[in-house]
Parts: structure tokens; C-alpha cells; sequence
């Protein structure tokens, strides 16, 4: 294991009874503060009823009300360009960010230069410790970053680390394999399917990517790193530790993994996270599936509380193996509420689904789910392809039945498998889109 290093060791150890009276405390300075700066606060919590000084235990944060994105994407409409639920004037916004707009329009984020200088530097300072990333480390960011959050913070935090960056957009591909080799790369980042992508494409254009000088990887944008046959994968195609790394553009970054790899490291000491029932909205069990709600108690320019992520985890308040106490998101973000989806009464993760694909070799590494209207007597299809064309028909119906057979033994569900020729599916660089529902 590598050596433990961490941002605020103070903080990171603290128990968690004295961890959460510095939450409650900085929650209600973070209510007061929004009260007085944010209109749509200012209404939302005058029509609940509720004034900061209501909240006196951890329980009374539950009677402050949610906040969603469908409420941000209105106000933003209704208040363009920013919205009026921001703490700071437009004219105080050192960078902008949006969303992606997968599941729908792009919300719009100003950050503040003490946000962006100082908290958001704080924040990734804590991812950095974690994966063990040095002054003497070379980064790789092999995408083209524009309005999207991905990357910048890292990036911004690395530079003021004095880690060497090394910026590969606006290169294709294969230069980009070529470039992590010819700048020594000790650290490349990326979604987990763009990383696979260019591990694969190293190995065809005969690059030893094992043998380079990468030596740690970090990933984020898709559950990935915590899929254990994805993170086994990503480790063998370059010889190195694959790291998670967790966070949106609204909410900013919140979730690290630390060199023990047991699950990932919600940063406490600037957030306050809820694990709730989907169904009945009250607290989930300690180990039990439930929506991360998140309260950022230091954002100055867009702190929101009680956001509802739409993000599945599973928290474990135990101790980890390398002496933090903040609690541990078991199998990092287990997928969207959004995406997850109940096939023959069964709940299921298209992460679940993801493992045992990518654990047989047959096939490459890209998949689709096509979910069929609930009541229309179809099963779910999963699309897979041959990792080459050197695969033989048999080769291939053999790996069809051994992954149904795993899908039926493990999931409890029967599905169609779809097999296409090698290369039909979609590569992607950013987010990838594997589910398909059915219209």
C-alpha cells in the first residue's frame, strides 16, 4: 500500500461526534448566510415555515426542506442568466461552469475567486492527498475541458501543488497515447470509458503503457472506480492504481478515494450528507442503498442544502484502514436514481450489469441496456460486441450464454443478449450513454 497522506489531518480523524457538532454548526451559519444573500432561499424557507434558529440537533436539519435541480433550472428561467437562488452578484463570477444537460437544459454556476481560489482548492486538496499525488508527479488530461467542471478544479489544485500538467485537447486519440509516454506521465485522468479506450488503443499501436511511468490514474464522471472488474481492468492496462473521483457541477466535488481502496471518502468537514430511503425519504441504514443529499457548508457563491443528487450510495461510518473517520461510500456512487431501473421487481444498477460484461474478455468493453416499457412483456436487451474480429461465432454465443447465465444467477432476471459486430457501438469521450429506454 502506498503511504497515507492526508489534506487536514485534524480534521480527517476526528471522531464523529465532535465531526458533527462542527456540521450543525457550520450548517446553520450556512442557512443564516443564505437567508440574507439567496431570494429563492429567502421564499423557499418562508414558505416552509422554518428559520435557522429552528435548527438546534442533527434531526432538525431533516424539517429544512430539499432543494432539487428542477427548482435551479426555474429559477434560471425565470431569472436568467444565473438564477436567483446564487449568493453572489453575476458580476462577482471569477469562472463559470454548467452541467452536462443529459437529462435535460444546462444549469448555469458562477463561482466566486474565493471559491475557486480557496474552497474548491480545498476541496481537491483532499482528493490529492488521498491518491497520493505529488509535486513530483506529470498529469495528463487528455480531453478538451470548455464549459464543463470536469477537470478544471483538479487541474487549478494540481497547478498549485506544483504538479506538472501536461494538456492533451485538441489532440486525437492516438496522440494522445503517444503524448503520455513521451511526457513521462506518472498520472492520467478521464472517465473511466475514454481511460479503457486509450488503454486498448496503447496496446494496438504497441505502447507499454505497464511498463510507462503512470502510476496512478484517476477517474471520475461514470461509476467506474468502483466497479470492480472496470477498476481491474483500467489497473491492468496501465499498471497502475485506479482512483475515484466524485463530485457535480452544482454541488462541486465532495467524494476522494484514499490508497486503501475501501470505498470513497465523502469530505465531512465541508459537507453534510444524508443517505435517505428512496421510497420512504428517511434516513437509510448504515450499509442500506439511499439518494445522497448534500449541504455545502462553505460554497460562498452557490451553497446549496439539502440538494438532492440524484445519486445512489451506500455509506459506512467505520473507521478506515488508513485512520480517516469521514464516512465511506461503499462501492462509490452505485449509480443514478435516474438510470436505475426495476425489471422483473428487481432493482438493478447498470454498474451490476457492467461487471459482469467487462469480466469476460470475449467482449469489449462497451455495452448497452435497452430497457423496454414496464407491462409491455419484453425483456431487457443487453447490446455487446466481439473485442475483435478475430472472435469466431461460437467464441462469441459461448460468451453470450456465460454472461446470461451470470445475469440470471446474480440478478435474478432473464434478458436478450444482443450481439453486434465488433466496433458498432459508440466510442465516447465524455459521459458515455449506456442506457436506452424504450419509447
Amino acid at each position: 500500500m502506498s503511504k497515507i497522506k492526508m489534506w487536514r489531518p485534524q480534521l480527517e480523524t476526528l471522531p464523529r461526534e465532535e465531526l458533527e457538532k462542527k456540521q450543525l454548526k457550520y450548517f446553520v451559519e450556512q442557512m443564516r448566510y443564505v437567508t440574507e444573500k439567496s431570494p429563492f432561499y429567502k421564499r423557499k424557507f418562508k414558505a416552509a415555515g422554518i428559520k435557522p434558529d429552528d435548527i438546534k440537533t442533527m434531526d432538525d436539519v431533516r424539517m429544512v426542506p430539499f432543494t432539487t435541480k428542477q427548482e435551479l433550472l426555474k429559477s434560471q428561467e425565470e431569472h436568467p442568466v444565473f438564477g436567483d437562488f446564487p449568493c453572489i452578484k453575476p458580476e462577482k463570477a471569477t469562472r463559470v461552469f454548467q452541467t452536462s444537460g443529459t437529462t435535460g437544459k444546462p444549469l448555469k454556476i458562477p463561482l466566486s475567486k474565493k471559491d475557486w481560489f480557496k474552497t474548491y482548492y480545498d476541496q481537491f486538496s483532499y482528493y490529492l492527498c488521498g491518491y497520493g499525488v505529488t509535486s513530483k508527479d506529470v498529469a495528463f488530461f487528455p480531453f478538451t475541458y470548455g464549459t464543463f467542471i470536469a477537470w478544471w478544479g483538479v487541474q487549478a489544485t494540481m497547478e498549485q501543488h506544483g504538479v506538472t500538467v501536461i494538456p492533451g485537447g485538441g489532440q486525437t486519440s492516438d496522440a494522445r497515447v503517444k503524448s503520455i509516454v513521451d511526457w513521462d506521465a506518472t498520472v492520467v485522468c478521464g472517465t473511466p470509458t475514454y481511460v479503457i479506450y486509450l488503454g486498448e488503443l496503447a496496446k494496438k499501436l504497441g505502447i507499454d503503457f505497464p511498463n510507462s511511468k503512470v502510476r496512478i490514474v484517476i477517474t471520475a464522471g461514470e461509476p467506474g472506480a468502483q466497479v470492480a472488474a472496470t477498476k481491474k481492468l483500467i489497473e491492468t492496462l496501465y499498471g497502475a492504481k485506479n482512483y475515484d473521483d466524485i463530485g457535480s457541477t452544482e454541488i462541486s466535488n465532495f467524494g476522494f478515494e484514499c490508497v486503501v481502496q475501501t470505498g470513497t471518502h465523502l469530505i465531512e468537514s465541508m459537507f453534510l450528507a444524508e443517505s435517505l430511503d428512496v421510497e420512504t425519504g428517511k434516513p437509510a441504514s448504515e450499509g442500506e442503498v439511499g439518494e445522497l443529499v448534500l449541504s455545502n457548508l462553505f460554497c460562498e457563491s452557490v451553497p446549496l442544502l439539502r440538494y438532492m443528487t440524484k445519486d445512489l450510495v451506500r455509506f459506512n461510518y467505520q473507521t478506515c484502514d488508513c485512520g480517516r473517520t469521514f464516512l465511506r461510500m461503499d462501492g462509490g456512487v452505485l449509480g443514478r436514481a435516474d438510470d436505475m431501473f426495476t425489471f422483473g421487481g428487481v432493482n438493478i444498477f447498470p454498474s451490476a450489469v457492467e461487471n459482469f460484461i467487462r469480466g469476460i474478455p470475449t467482449f469489449s468493453n462497451e455495452y448497452q441496456l435497452v430497457i423496454p416499457k414496464q407491462g409491455s412483456g419484453k425483456r431487457m436487451t443487453i447490446r455487446v460486441e466481439p473485442a475483435s474480429a478475430d472472435i469466431t461465432d461460437e467464441q462469441a454465443k459461448n460468451a453470450a450464454k456465460q454472461l446470461l447465465d451470470n445475469i440470471i444467477y446474480n440478478i435474478k432476471i432473464t434478458a436478450d443478449i444482443d450481439l453486434v459486430a465488433p466496433g458498432t457501438l459508440p466510442r465516447f469521450e465524455g459521459k458515455a450513454k449506456r442506457v436506452i429506454r424504450a419509447s
